[in-house]
């Protein structure tokens, strides 16, 4: 019963000191590591260093087999037999130490190691060296022998701030740890032991032997690994080889490839190894096209662009450089990400969206003419009007007054709401903040949320159109339908080219590109967006802190970087100008409007599949002549049988005086008959400036004097003569250029004009 006794106590003291060791924590590492940027081919395209300034990569647990072998033959021969604690070689160090006076062996296993590099280092004191034995021990009864090995090789000190393998790898021999060779991987086992002689005059001569000596202790190497590690045995040729390669010199810099999109994802991934869809090879080429043009553009003192690019079918980004690394200021500022005012930018989105609904046609003439509407007065950046333009020919010239005209006619505050859908940032407003300066850059956008829109854009039409792209696209991915966006974007490939790209279409290896370029006012933002088959290429260029530059364009300074880009791309823009669901409508070829019995030319044109809502030509009339056709006659004032008609192209008079000017074409309509009675005044002529609802502000020259008021006219027949009157004040008359310079004070006024056949304009205005 005694003996019983004693062997049950035993037995439960034994137990409870198991138990007890089951509850000594496993060490483990709680460092921060650097975020770390790969691209889609893991390259490395940039890393932030870790919060305690070491170069810590978080680990992949992806190396050479070689360098398990290094590692096993130098450090822990016995690794895979024993349990965390080696005996033998403990014994043996303590005694060969205690011969020495000094620490000349250590008899720590890589368990022991891994334990030691978690407890940070701690002074080697013999309680410390018994407290490793225990907890390596404990190790072992937690983790596998390799997840145990992948803790040393990601913690492991390789010289100054490199820690872990991966880091080292990179840092040292420019590759990823699974493709190092013998010479590298033997270097990188013997420097955890001696980290400091990496560096250069630090006895190098030291280190080169202890590499050289592990190598050829591996040709004969005794060490035993299971078979599912697959390591290699090294021959004595490739060892021969080995040997003779050199000691890297100094570590290589971190690459800064992506240094904006990397400080963008480590709000999100910090300390964690990001692996973009980024193409390392596009990337550097982008950023080497934006050196070159910054070359050029910091000359004129414009310091700053940036390029997105996205692969829109895969719903990639594939290139993002967010500033000039090189600029003189805020290059380190995301430009991609930045707000800046939209200039021209958003009137494909306008476009298309009156598509959509049928309220415009492709070809449909819109007024150009000088225009103030509740205090706004638009201009064309050319400072040309040419009364009358085609809806896609306003589109490639950008021409800012006929699409006041059409938002107008769309409404700002649904164009408002439709920029909101396309998930547009920087509309922080409502819509009558902006008014109807939302279309000519009274708004703010990203480069990252105009690119994405239009990629969503092409993405909903590859579905359409593209045979390759057998993706299921939402109809929620873009408010527009694929009719319009297949319309919009080849009124978009037909876009003149900047001057650098001239004769761009007698390369065989030229690619087309459906494309619109932006400026805002001031010359402050350069925007130029392209689209191909499958990517969208975003570009800015401009000044960080808002300051204009003289030719800071879209077309001047952001056109050539875009086109540049697009050069590497190797892809063109193929698509369709219309997809199998769009119709085909009969327009009046003059007005671009659906077709009515006078119209002299018929065209047709594709149009969404949607209820035309336009009305027919209002521009062509059936016009009453004399027998001679000399003359315009009325019903009552010329004999029935004698007269014959002929349909016209008849502008109202404010539209014929800009259209005229740039068309020999035009043919006015004749005068009336001379016992006609007069046609209704605004038949005649109109006013071009000030329009009804203007307020008359007087301008101050750059002394800072007041200037006169300019007020003018249109008149079918210039050559009559109009007698002006302010307030019943004869004031002067015109022939041929109907403009009248006037000195007014602040007030409201009474203008009347009479022209020699007695048609009379009369117009209240108030002068601020």
């Amino acid at each position: 019963m005694t003996r019983y006794r004693v062997v049950t106590r035993t037995g439960l003291i034994i137990a409870g000191l198991f138990l007890l060791f089951l509850c000594i924590p496993v060490p483990r590492f709680d460092d921060p590591y650097s975020t770390v940027l790969k691209a889609r081919d893991g390259e490395l395209l940039g890393a932030r260093i870790a919060d305690d300034g070491q170069w810590r990569f978080p680990a992949t647990n992806s190396y050479s087999e070689k360098y398990i072998a290094c590692v096993l033959e130098y450090e822990d021969q016995q690794f895979f037999r024993h349990a965390g604690f080696n005996p033998v070689a403990f014994i043996q160090a303590m005694v060969e130490n205690a011969k020495a006076g000094k620490v000349v062996r250590g008899g720590s296993t890589i368990s022991m190691q891994v334990v030691r590099l978690a407890r940070k280092n701690k002074p080697r004191t013999y309680w410390e060296k018994a407290l490793e034995v225990v907890l390596a021990v404990r190790l072992e009864m937690r983790y596998s022998k390799k997840s145990i090995l992948d803790m040393y090789a990601a913690h492991a000190p390789f010289g100054g701030n490199v820690v872990g393998i991966d880091a080292a790898a990179w840092r040292y021999f420019h590759t990823t740890p699974d493709r190092l060779t013998w010479s590298e991987a033997a270097l990188l086992a013997v420097l955890p032991n001696s980290p400091a002689m990496i560096h250069p005059g630090r006895s190098r001569e030291r280190l080169l032997d202890k590499r050289n000596a592990l190598l050829s202790r591996l040709t004969t190497s005794t060490v035993r690994c299971p078979k599912r590690f697959g390591v290699p045995k090294l021959s004595k040729e490739d060892c021969e080889l080995a040997l003779m390669e050199s000691l890297p010199d100094k570590p290589f810099e971190m690459p800064m490839l992506a240094y904006h999109y990397l400080m963008d994802q480590e709000k999100k991934h910090k300390g964690e190894q990001i692996h973009s869809e980024l193409d390392y090879g596009l990337q550097r080429n982008v950023t080497e096209i934006m050196e070159r043009h910054h070359q050029a553009n910091s000359e004129n003192q414009i310091e700053n662009a940036a390029v997105y690019v996205i692969d829109y079918l895969n719903d990639e980004v594939v290139a993002y450089v967010g500033n000039n690394a090189n600029a003189k200021d805020a290059a380190m500022v995301d430009m991609v990400k930045a707000q800046r005012s939209t200039g021209s930018i958003l009137k494909p989105f306008l476009f298309a969206a009156m598509l959509d609904e049928g309220t415009l046609l492709p070809t449909m003439l819109l007024p150009d003419v000088p225009m103030s509407l509740s205090g706004f007065t638009p201009k064309n950046y050319s400072g040309q009007y040419w009364g009358v333009v085609p809806a896609n020919e306003a589109l490639q010239h950008s021409l800012n007054a006929p699409f006041v005209y059409l938002l107008k006619e769309y409404g700002h505050q649904r164009f408002h709401s439709l920029l909101k859908r396309l998930d547009i940032s920087g509309i922080v407003y409502d819509s009558d903040h902006y008014g109807l300066s939302l279309i000519v850059g009274g708004a703010e956008a990203s480069l990252f949320d105009l690119v994405n829109a239009y990629g969503k854009m092409g993405r909903k039409l590859a579905a359409s159109v593209n045979e390759k792209f057998n993706e299921q696209v939402s109809d929620e991915t873009s408010p527009f339908s694929a009719d319009a966006i297949a319309i919009t974007f080849d009124v978009m490939k037909g876009l003149t080219r900047p001057s650098s790209q001239i004769g761009w279409s007698g390369f065989s290896s030229s690619k087309q590109v459906a494309w619109k370029t932006g400026t805002s006012f001031g010359f402050r933002d350069a925007w130029a967006i392209g689209l191909t088959d499958r990517y969208v290429i975003g570009v800015w260029v401009g000044n960080a802190d808002g300051e204009g530059r003289p030719g800071l364009t879209g077309v001047g300074a952001a056109a050539p970087l875009l086109f540049d880009v697009a050069g590497v791309l190797k892809d063109s823009y193929t698509y369709p100008a219309a997809t199998a669901t769009a119709i085909e409508v009969e327009v009046c070829a003059e007005s671009g409007y659906p077709n009515s019995d006078i119209c002299n030319n018929v065209k047709k044109v594709m149009m969404p599949n949607v209820e035309i809502k336009t009305g027919v030509c209002p521009y062509h009339q059936k016009v009453f002549l004399d027998a001679t056709r000399q003359y315009q006659v009325l019903p009552d004032c010329y004999p029935v049988d004698q007269r014959c008609y002929e349909n016209y192209f008849v502008l109202p008079p404010v539209l014929e005086w800009f259209y005229k000017r740039h068309s020999a074409r035009y043919r006015p309509l004749p005068a009336l008959y001379p016992s006609c009675a007069s046609a209704h005044p605004d038949d005649i002529m109109a006013f071009i400036y000030p329009k009804s609802d203007a307020r008359v502000t007087i301008p101050i020259g750059i002394k800072g004097d007041r200037q006169q008021v300019i007020f003018e006219i249109a008149h079918r027949d210039p050559k009559k003569t109009i007698f002006w009157t302010l307030n019943d004040v004869y004031i002067g008359q015109t022939r041929l250029n109907h403009q009248m310079p006037i000195d007014v004070e602040k007030g409201s006024y009474n203008l009347r004009c009479v022209d020699e056949d007695g048609v009379e304009l009369n117009r209240k205005i108030v002068v601020n």
